[in-house]
């Protein structure tokens, strides 16, 4: 009898026959499911009702030849594959904590980094039915150039433990997700280059859609989550053609692209061409991962024709999106990486309020006075708080111009026990959307924060299940409308409402700069 493995009643049975496929006990047979490639074990979470199986391949480890193309199908294995740690994380520069990220943010370097990088993990619930449970696809953060699935903040075992199977993966960043190049562009069949982090993304998201029903998912119901970058690679996947049909909800956490120009091919040919200098392609395939490294190049999106085929505006402005429910939100912290505006005196205030907003400056400079310089910091604040909030509803208008899909728009403001400032910081929003209080803060998690996560989680499993937060027990939130309206994520997790002034003045000020009409 040759070696293999039997599928009997839905049950994978290892049969170790003449040195074939690894041996398991009875539990770690019901912790099998066949993808493709072949055979993968999971293990038990910390919850003994969840199966959590790390760093499973799911598309070819893009080197040598590959380095700079469109992912290629898994390479299979022989036997049993063990995913009992996450893979290694991109090439990027090393990672430690810095400024207000602490360990949990960072990820884990056990598994160091590798081009080879393109696996994904995966949270599940045993059910004794065969209902097929809701699918969340989480995409890391990392400014396009770090970052990785295995941040403890990303631990996705309390959400599968509410019935929903948890996805989180790796993509190529940096250099190597995101250079355009002529000769690049000229070995592609499609003519274009640049967007292999995004083409990433797309090949786990159909790699989701033929794998996940064996972990107890349906792939008729993925909902695809991203923060920061993550969330800029969301935006990405709801103006991509190349991803319709792979998601039926999207979470995008502290981006969007109402208002963002995105760099185009042409240009960023001619900024990989000049990064390079005269070496060949073959030359550039053969440098090492430290010498790439050392190459200056500005990763990210890029309007290519195919992957990303027009700027987001065109996109929402021609009904080509993908049309489907959205949760988009940002943090009071954003404020520090996304300002509007920034000045250090009143003086200097009044002239980028002149930069900034033209014949409307008098009228802003009104509605955000600051009479001195110690007025200055609060006003500069508020101002881009309501500016971030305004722009997330001009996304919400933007995507109804063609679209009938809802979205619901949130600004996070609960602050984090630590050291990390006064006010909820970038990323913070992401353990209590996924209710994962990790043991680095065992000490300073308090009820309120049990509180916070119970609700904001509920929102999110149940926007995964329904495509609407709302749900029995839940402060209700409605979706975007005629007015500028926001839930808070925190405190009484009431609404935020604009005065009707103010209102006006960003309705107006960005319906000129977007050459369209919103709800008054």
């Amino acid at each position: 009898m040759k070696k293999g493995c039997l599928i009997l009643s839905g049950l994978l049975l290892s049969i170790n026959i003449l040195g074939g496929c690894t041996t398991t006990n009875r539990h770690e047979q019901d912790n099998l499911a066949q993808v493709d490639g072949g055979i993968v074990a999971g293990i038990q979470g910390k919850n003994p009702a969840v199966t959590v199986f790390k760093g499973i391949p799911y598309a070819a480890p893009p080197v040598g030849s590959l380095r700079w193309k469109a992912p290629q199908p898994a390479v299979p294995w022989i036997g049993i594959r063990k995913c009992d740690r996450f893979g290694p994380s991109a090439i990027q520069q090393p990672q430690a904590p810095f400024w207000v990220w602490t360990k949990e943010f960072i990820i884990d370097t056990a598994g160091g980094y590798s081009e080879d990088c393109l696996t994904l993990n995966i949270w599940k619930k045993s059910t004794s039915n065969n209902k097929k449970q809701p699918v969340i696809v989480f995409i890391h953060g990392g400014a396009y150039t770090s970052g990785g699935s295995s941040c403890d903040v990303y631990d996705g075992e309390d959400i599968a433990a509410k019935g929903i199977v948890f996805v989180s993966i790796n993509y190529r960043v940096g250099i190597l997700g995101f250079l355009a190049h002529p000769a690049l562009s000229a070995e592609s069949s499609d003519a274009v280059s640049g967007n292999y982090g995004i083409l990433d993304q797309i090949a786990a998201l159909k790699w989701v859609q033929r794998n996940i029903a064996a972990f107890g998912g349906d792939p008729g119901n993925v909902t695809v989550m991203g923060q920061s970058a993550g969330s800029g690679s969301v935006n990405s996947l709801l103006i991509s053609p190349l991803a319709r049909g792979l998601f039926r909800q999207a979470v995008a956490e502290s981006f969007n692209f109402a208002g963002r120009t995105l760099p185009v091919l042409s240009d960023m040919e001619k900024s990989g061409k000049e990064s390079f200098k005269d070496k060949t392609l073959q030359e550039m395939r053969s440098m090492t991962a430290d010498e790439l490294l050392s190459v200056k190049y500005q990763s990210g999106p890029v309007v290519d024709g195919v992957v990303i085929p027009k700027q987001p505006l065109d996109t929402y402005k021609s009904g080509t999106q993908n049309n489907v429910a959205v949760i988009s939100g940002n943090v009071e912290g954003d404020t520090a990486l996304f300002g509007l505006i920034t000045a250090k005196t009143v003086q200097e205030y009044k002239q980028a309020a002149v930069n900034t907003f033209g014949n409307r400056a008098e009228d802003f400079l009104a509605a955000y006075p600051a009479a001195d310089d110690s007025e200055l910091n609060q006003t500069l604040n508020r101002l881009n708080i309501d500016n971030m909030n305004a722009l997330q509803y001009m996304f919400a208008e933007l995507r109804s111009i063609s679209g009938h899909t809802d979205t619901y728009i949130y600004f996070f403001t609960h602050q984090m026990p630590g050291n990390d400032g006064a006010s909820a910081f970038h990323t913070a929003d992401v353990p209590y959307f996924l209710n994962h209080f990790s043991e680095a803060r065992a000490a300073l998690w308090k009820n309120e924060d049990f509180t916070t996560g119970r609700i904001m989680s509920s929102y999110l499993v149940n926007f995964a299940k329904n495509g609407t937060p709302n749900g029995k027990g839940l402060p209700a939130w409605k979706p975007a409308e005629q007015t500028i309206s926001l839930k808070e994520l925190g405190g009484s997790f009431s609404d935020i409402n604009f005065t009707p002034e103010k209102e006006l003045l960003w309705k107006n000020f960005y319906e000129t700069k977007f050459g369209i009409s919103v709800g008054t």
